[in-house]
């Protein structure tokens, strides 16, 4: 009877240093997970941040909140969402905030503005709606050129976008990185 009870004890025994070796080998897991977990938020919070519309008046493209990702793009293409530090001739609505806009033409690309329309390799892109509230005349801004070596246009698609048809082409140092719909 006794050396069953000791049998009992000494399984019952087994068992519970099983159950702690278990444990502990959960405990270092979860603790070597969440480290990994949390190296890969730190690294992501570095690359990505969330981008707002800023333009309540003047709206450039129909989204409300982009991700944006900083890591540096070797090359631009027409369609990419771009979020850029305006230069001081492009602040006039948005202040000196960073914008999210359209890579409608790029180095090497024509550009034409006729009767108040811009053209991109002869394809319309739409109105300058924004002469009027500039204190332009019709015709003021016509004229044609080709994107610069190093620059990007970058436009809206609503017609209160102010943007590379009003001020030029945008330095692509200026670009903070690519961004990615949301909402």
């Amino acid at each position: 009877m006794i050396s069953l009870r000791a049998s009992a004890i000494e399984v019952a025994g087994a068992r519970g240093e099983d159950a702690r070796r278990t444990w502990r080998v959960c405990t270092v897991a979860v603790i070597a997970l969440g480290a990994v977990v949390a190296a890969g938020v730190q690294r992501a919070s570095h690359r990505y941040r969330l981008a707002l519309e800023v333009q309540k008046y003047y709206t450039c493209l129909p989204f409300d909140a982009y991700l944006v990702d900083t890591a540096p793009t070797r090359t631009l293409s027409r369609g990419m969402l771009v979020q850029f530090v305006a230069p001081a001739k492009a602040t006039l609505f948005t202040g000196a905030y960073e914008v999210v806009k359209l890579v409608a033409a790029v180095a090497g690309d024509r550009w034409r503005i006729v009767g108040d329309e811009l053209y991109v390799n002869d394809r319309l892109w739409g109105r300058l709606y924004l002469l009027q509230r500039l204190g332009l005349r019709s015709g003021a801004m016509d004229g044609s050129g080709v994107v610069p070596e190093g620059s990007v246009m970058v436009l809206g698609t609503t017609p209160s976008s102010y943007d590379s048809r009003y001020w030029g082409p945008l330095p692509v140092a200026n670009i903070t990185g690519v961004a990615h719909v949301v909402l």
